[in-house]
């Protein structure tokens, strides 16, 4: 059986490539309208590979306290710390560890979606944070791959992606301990006092692995609620 790696492991000089086809997937628009598609186009162009992909992970021994309804990370020094999870914590039920991660595509579209919005051209805001969220996406994809590979070579299965701030009950301000567990520094994410990450567009997560999880592929907490078909919270951007 493998062996698990507690290491921070640092993921640079990321290759994460978007194509029109996969912003014509997140924007609906009335009928056929080339104009909008033509601005796509025209804006992916613009900035196309200005987006700085980054991630770190770490792995940690996880097991849940059922008096205090609370999840216990064990670090590699053998401290341990307390994280509340809320409802989410049923995801983990089956977790002996979990990878704690945080990835970002830097400050650039921030800035330029910014300077589009202050002269005025709110399309093209919308859509360079549009782009910099499927960045963003893809960036997570890469780190869910890691989780995967981990328990499939320990003949293990994946939690579904677990961030502070889900519908299911993860609280914000939890992001403030899971941060502290992670040298996020080391690619250059920060975190401010009110609990939202800089640059804007970084993630914080944890994917949970565990010989009782059935699934190998690392999936959404939507996927398993029983109102997804009602929800109208599902994770996808249109126009």
């Amino acid at each position: 059986m493998n062996t698990i790696d507690k290491n921070a492991q640092i993921l640079s000089y990321l290759q994460v490539d978007i194509t029109l086809q996969d912003l014509e997937k997140k924007v609906k628009t009335s009928g056929n309208s080339p104009g909008i598609i033509k601005t796509v186009q025209k804006t992916l162009e613009k900035i196309q590979g200005k987006w700085k992909p980054v991630a770190l992970f770490q792995w940690f021994k996880f097991e849940i306290d059922k008096k205090k309804k609370l999840g216990r990370i064990t670090q590699k020094s053998g401290n341990f710390t307390y994280i509340d999870l809320g409802d989410s914590i049923k995801f983990l039920e089956q977790a002996k560890y979990v990878m704690g991660s945080t990835y970002s595509i830097g400050q650039y579209l921030d800035i330029e979606s910014a300077n589009a919005s202050s002269k005025g051209n709110l399309l093209e805001a919308y859509l360079i944070d549009l782009i910099g969220l499927t960045a963003l996406e893809k960036t997570g994809d890469i780190v869910k791959k890691n989780a995967e590979n981990q328990a499939r070579n320990l003949g293990w299965g994946v939690s579904p992606f677990l961030s502070p701030g889900s519908v299911h009950g993860w609280k914000l301000e939890e992001q403030k301990i899971l941060c502290s567990l992670l040298p996020i520094g080391r690619i250059n994410v920060n975190i401010k006092n009110d609990t939202v990450l800089f640059p804007l567009k970084s993630i914080a997560a944890v994917i949970g692995i565990g010989p009782g999880y059935n699934s190998s592929e690392v999936g959404s907490t939507c996927d398993v609620c029983s109102k997804k078909n009602q929800c109208q919270m599902r994770q996808d951007c249109y126009l």
